[in-house]
């Protein structure tokens, strides 16, 4: 039988944690506190947090708060050119707010959408809000380093992985008939095994784009404005043609 001071004396014994550099590989928004290792700087928050009994957990957890996470979009929508571009503090405030400009184009956009081919619904699809794909980033990060998967996933390693991931998506679909939007005939294990495979797709692009140091969201963004350039709606429309068809 252990003697009655053991419990007490491991209690006591419990050391605090401390910062890590390291931990910054994983968390591009963290950064030491000077003169304090027993907290972490959130440059996203722009705030302090203590990281002294949970260390990484610590991180990890603030990381999944719902206020990082504003934080974060509000970050990427700055780098994306849609907030702080000179405009004024009320047209920040109007970006920030749900009823934003960008999300009311889209609102107009999915309202124009029409029923103009076979297997088209004409009803809108949203994702949820939640999570970005920043979020995504980080959460699959911190995945990987906890078992150490990092020098498994570098780039060559992912972009095999994502391949492989897209044909587990076209096995479900092979010797089916073709199925109209929303896939009506699908049963729900046949949907939740869909759901499974589009996410290992999404996760290894993500996870692809991180090591390849690309901002995935505002690449889209970029590549969208260019897709406009390349297929003016005025000439295209209804057509399946590729771009260099209609600049001869």
């Amino acid at each position: 039988m252990a003697a009655p001071s053991a419990q007490p004396a491991a209690k006591k014994g419990r050391r605090m944690q401390k910062y890590r550099e390291e931990w910054e590989k994983d968390y591009c928004w963290l950064h030491k506190v000077q003169g304090n290792a027993l907290k972490a700087r959130c440059s996203a928050c722009n705030r302090d947090f203590s990281i002294s009994h949970g260390g990484v957990c610590d991180v990890k957890q603030h990381a999944a708060g719902g206020g990082h996470m504003r934080s974060i979009r509000m970050q990427n929508q700055r780098r994306a050119g849609l907030l702080g571009t000179g405009g004024s503090p009320e047209a920040d405030q109007a970006l920030r707010s749900p009823a934003s400009s960008l999300e009311i184009k889209v609102e107009k956009t999915d309202e124009a959408i029409v029923e103009d081919g076979p297997g088209n619904s004409g009803r809108t699809f949203r994702f949820s809000n939640e999570p970005t794909l920043e979020d995504i980033r980080s959460l699959q990060t911190a995945f990987a380093a906890e078992r150490g998967w990092g020098k498994y996933h570098q780039p060559r390693n992912l972009l095999l992985a994502l391949v492989g991931e897209v044909g587990e998506v076209a096995e479900l679909f092979q010797w089916r008939a073709e199925a109209p939007e929303g896939l009506p005939g699908w049963t729900e294990s046949e949907r939740e095994a869909l759901s499974d495979e589009l996410s290992d797709v999404l996760i290894y692009l993500v996870a692809l784009a991180d090591k390849c140091h690309v901002d995935l969201p505002s690449a889209a963004l970029r590549k969208i404005e260019k897709n406009h350039l390349k297929y003016p709606a005025e000439k295209v429309y209804g057509s399946s043609k590729k771009y260099t068809e209609y600049q001869k």
